[in-house]
């Protein structure tokens, strides 16, 4: 049975007494341009990757790939060569991939590369091809596998089984519509054998199929769970080592489709209820009886809702309409921003209704980050402190995500946490042990270490909080990336171009906080990468490479 998770801030990391931040005009202590012998490969979208979730994928792409394993970040340029920067000016050329420069004109996505662990790492050329690197003391070793065109979200190398699990993802379409695909490959490695075509070897995939976009894929270490960031839960598709059981389970679920006794959706301070009266019953007068912690629907005899809520109501503010063969009821929440991950507790009878944007509406805000042109009219961004009053307007509410934690063996979701519009994400920092997700949680950033877990006892713990960080990162409509180092110390939000503005976490209890504006000038091309290395934040464009120190 799936585990319900409430993400409920710890209250004394939460800074009551903060206010604004507040511009800085101290200069960051080091800044060094490191010109790049050949332009960074970028992919343009094609006339048939016309959908939204297509071009969200490619407006937020971060050709910048941080080594969790040694705080490296790495790049491939247009001639296949793959490079890895330290720090202070050091640029080493690691490898040349053939299968890059072989089928740069074939290309579906742009490439990406995983780190396994800290001498594999996985390399897809978006166009078809899935190159691992294994580093020995001697040299790199490659070895080449045909994949469907993909990019890699995450890899994971389970040294008790000697396997390396491989993320992917695309979008597919069925029957004229869209939607994302994640397979799951499972490598084993043997790194004692003479053979060389028996080091690596695919031993069996899983794939699953996600209504709307995916936010991000890890792999736990024991190489047992994953956890998925989508705004529909997952649906296994494919497992090549319970082909007879996926099937079974496909033709019981199309000849008995479960059918919701009610619908709901929530904003930040409501909730709407909808429920199917029966036509008999349509002209009858519906019985709605609300109280603080409880919710019953009824009309004549027929009791069409009841149960107890998960969090308080205010009844009072209840209110309800008959439209049609639907009963509407619009209930309102006592803590206003608490996000509910059910109606009623323990009921499954209900199907939660996401709060979609319209796709149009996101491709258009998404198109400026896709091309290749700056906007010649666009103004400077001005740097504002907080204020709650006059960013309320430029706070838009988007699609709601969930946070599943995956059981790869029984294809069960072991635990879930519904993020609302209040809970969007603000950045994720994967670690070479554990992943880190920010989440905004009314006007504050609070940022969650997952933890790892070998059975069903998992949790996500609050570490630190940015104050004021929600409505900050809301106004910043240009943003591309959103990036922290490990420790917390700040907060970098890139622009599309020419812009990042850096928050320096405040001390505790402060009431004001730091900004400073990062000016890459007007001729500066788009950003294409943005990473945290230590104390530094590295830039990447088209041909440059910044390394920007922000403390000492």
């Amino acid at each position: 049975m799936t585990k319900i998770i409430d993400l409920r801030p710890d209250k004394k990391l939460v800074n009551t007494n903060f206010e604004k931040y507040q511009f800085c005009s101290d200069t960051i202590l080091g800044k060094q341009e490191i010109e790049l012998q050949t332009e960074i490969l970028r992919i343009e979208l094609s006339a048939s990757q016309d959908s939204w979730l297509e071009a969200r994928q490619f407006a937020f792409h971060n050709h910048l790939f941080k080594n969790p394993y040694d705080s490296t970040c790495w790049f491939i340029d247009k001639d296949g060569q793959i490079w890895k920067f330290k720090g202070s000016e050091s640029l080493d050329l690691i490898y040349t991939s053939n299968s890059i420069i072989s089928k740069s004109c074939n290309f579906k996505y742009n490439p990406s590369i995983a780190f396994a662990s800290k001498n594999i790492f996985a390399i897809c050329n978006g166009g078809g091809s899935l190159e691992f690197l294994i580093e020995y003391k001697k040299g790199i070793q490659n070895f080449v596998f045909n994949i469907e065109p993909a990019i890699i979200l995450d890899a994971r190398f389970i040294k008790e089984s000697s396997e390396i699990i491989i993320a992917i993802c695309m979008i597919d379409e069925s029957e004229g519509k869209k939607f994302t695909k994640l397979i799951f490959l499972f490598y084993n490695y043997d790194e004692n054998t003479n053979q060389t075509d028996s080091i690596i070897k695919l031993n069996y995939k899983r794939s699953m199929k996600v209504k709307g976009p995916v936010e991000n894929v890890y792999i736990e270490e024991n190489g047992k769970f994953c956890h998925i960031i989508s705004q529909n839960q997952v649906e296994f598709e494919y497992d090549s080592t319970k082909l007879d059981k996926i099937k079974d389970d496909s033709s019981l679920n199309d000849s008995q489709i479960k059918i919701p006794q009610y619908c709901w959706s929530q904003d930040e301070d409501s909730i709407t209820v909808y429920v199917k009266v029966p036509e008999k019953y349509n002209k009858l007068v519906a019985k709605v009886d609300v109280t603080s912690n409880s919710v019953l629907i009824a009309v004549a005899d027929i009791i069409l809702l009841s149960g107890e809520t998960p969090n308080r109501l205010e009844a009072q503010l209840t209110t309800w309409r008959h439209k049609n063969d639907t009963l509407e009821v619009e209930l309102s929440k006592s803590e206003s921003g608490l996000m509910w991950s059910e109606l009623m507790k323990g009921d499954t009878g209900g199907e939660y209704l996401s709060n979609e944007v319209l796709a149009a509406e996101i491709h258009s805000r998404f198109s400026h980050l896709c091309s290749n042109q700056q906007e010649v009219n666009a103004q400077d961004q001005p740097a504002i402190g907080f204020n709650s009053e006059q960013l309320e307007e430029c706070d838009l509410s988007g699609s709601e995500n969930i946070l599943q934690r995956i059981n790869f063996a029984n294809h069960s979701i072991t635990h879930m946490a519904i993020l609302g519009s209040s809970n969007r994400i603000l950045f994720i920092e994967k670690q070479s042990s554990g992943q880190i997700i920010c989440l905004r949680h009314d006007h504050d950033g609070c940022i969650w270490m997952m933890k790892e877990s070998n059975n069903e006892d998992w949790e996500l713990e609050h570490i630190h909080t940015f104050p004021g960080f929600g409505y900050v990162e809301a106004s910043k409509t240009n943003k591309k990336f959103c990036v922290s180092p490990p420790d917390g110390s700040f907060i970098a939000v890139v622009e599309h171009t020419k812009h990042a503005f850096l928050y320096e976490k405040p001390e505790n209890n402060a009431q004001i906080g730091k900004q400073r504006i990062l000016d890459f000038g007007s001729e500066s091309s788009p950003i294409l990468g943005a990473v945290t290395i230590n104390k530094y934040l590295i830039i990447l464009t088209k041909d440059v490479l910044y390394q920007l120190q922000i403390y000492s």
